[in-house]
């Protein structure tokens, strides 16, 4: 594709930042412990590590401050009412167990909630959404070495009375040497249908997972949003009873009137929430979404990253005359089958996909002809997965701003 004259945001010189340990230069600053993906300038299938979007809560846990996330000293409880054995594990046990490699998405739960603003106007009253302004950023897709559960949950033996399984740091916190708040359960049935793909992660393209990515070891759950593949993880509780914590309560749970929350039971393990803080349906599968690789126009977004390309209300411009324009797709829980484009409400035509996606949990890239004259654009995209489900018109409103699922609308002036 021709070079764009916007600037070149996420391109400058090196950044570092105290709560990170990478360079994030190559990311956009939301704020002090996130960094978005500068989607504009991504072309490989593979994310390298030095693009991938960063989404924490709180300062990245470093070995030489915590030494329970020192590989030398780290420790891995496994146990709870519903296993026949637990067991603690350090991190030359883990490597030496049996492990699976695959090409998945990491993908926050949150990415894309800049549409609700920018296309479904969702900024005030009841309809006001609230978080981070990704844009299409909180997204990468890397390739994962792990010890499936499968192997776990044989090494542990799992009780028939097993109903949710807890992934759980306890050192992603306010300060480091603390006990944290942050953690993700899932039902156990969930795992048992896919035990193989679900695992414990301990590399990140082919090298020790890094600090800002969950080092030593994190969950990997595909196809779910990224705060259940729990970053520096120390312990897994396997429980007769559901689990409720920050991450599946106030954050994390699709909150309005098209999502009644869930009824805690009696013996449900509370980590630092209570009955009260069940306000919303938990966010899971990701939706189906695509993109192309050019910055949104961003006129409505509260907040705009300081080296985002554009200014507020700006549009992109490109050269006039033949290119391809180009993007990503994915659908988790049935892969990609097509991908169309259309150009001013216009017929859609359906693109090339460049990939032969290994799995369900990868994304594709796709490109168009685009051979446009002088003047201004507006090109949208949208995906069909393999159960033939296709993108929709809109989103229905969360407070949230989660699983943003509506067509993409991309605004170009051709000069």
């Amino acid at each position: 594709m021709a070079r764009l004259t916007y600037r070149q945001g996420g391109r400058g010189p090196s950044r570092f930042h105290p709560n990170f340990v990478k360079d994030v230069g190559l990311l956009t600053d939301l704020n002090a412990t996130n960094q978005g993906g500068a989607w504009w300038n991504f072309d490989s299938y593979i994310t390298p590590v030095e693009q991938f979007y960063i989404r924490n809560e709180y300062a990245t846990p470093r070995a030489e401050i915590d030494r329970r996330v020192d590989p030398r000293f780290w420790r891995l409880r496994i146990h709870g009412d519903a296993v026949e054995r637990p067991i603690e594990i350090t991190y030359d046990d883990l490597l030496k167990m049996p492990s699976r490699r695959i090409q998945s998405v990491m993908q926050c739960a949150g990415n894309g909630r800049t549409l609700f603003w920018e296309q479904e106007g969702m900024l005030e009253g009841d309809r006001r959404v609230k978080g981070n302004g990704w844009g299409m950023g909180g997204i990468g897709m890397a390739e994962w070495d792990y010890v499936p559960m499968s192997y776990i949950l044989d090494l542990v033996g799992l009780k028939p009375n097993a109903k949710a399984c807890l992934f759980w740091s306890g050192v992603d916190g306010k300060a480091p040497n603390t006990e944290s708040d942050t953690g993700r359960p899932m039902p156990i049935a969930d795992i048992l249908e896919r035990p193989d793909d679900i695992g414990l992660a301990f590399r990140m393209n082919g090298m020790p997972l890094p600090p800002d990515h969950g080092a030593p070891v994190r969950a990997l759950v595909p196809g779910w949003c990224g705060g259940a593949s729990t970053k520096w993880l120390t312990e897994i509780k396997i429980a007769s009873h559901d689990f409720w914590v920050r991450l599946n309560t106030i954050g994390h749970s699709m909150v309005g009137p098209d999502y009644p929350p869930p009824v805690p039971a009696p013996d449900d393990e509370f980590r630092f929430v209570t009955p009260k803080d069940v306000i919303g349906v938990p966010v899971t599968w990701h939706v189906a979404r695509s993109f192309l690789t050019l910055p949104l126009t961003l006129s409505r977004q509260p907040d705009i990253p300081a080296n985002y390309p554009l200014a507020r209300d700006e549009v992109p411009v490109i050269p006039a005359g033949p290119q391809s324009l180009r993007g990503y797709a994915s659908a988790p829980r049935h892969g990609v089958a097509k991908v169309h484009v259309r150009v001013n409400g216009g017929p859609w035509a359906e693109a090339r996909i460049l990939d032969s996606a290994p799995n369900r949990y990868s994304w594709v890239r796709f490109e168009m002809p685009f051979d446009p004259l002088p003047g201004e654009y507006l090109v949208e995209t949208r995906l069909t997965d393999k159960s033939g489900a296709v993108q929709p018109d809109a989103t229905p409103f969360n407070a949230g701003g989660y699983d943003y699922s509506a067509v993409p609308r991309f605004r170009i002036i051709a000069a």
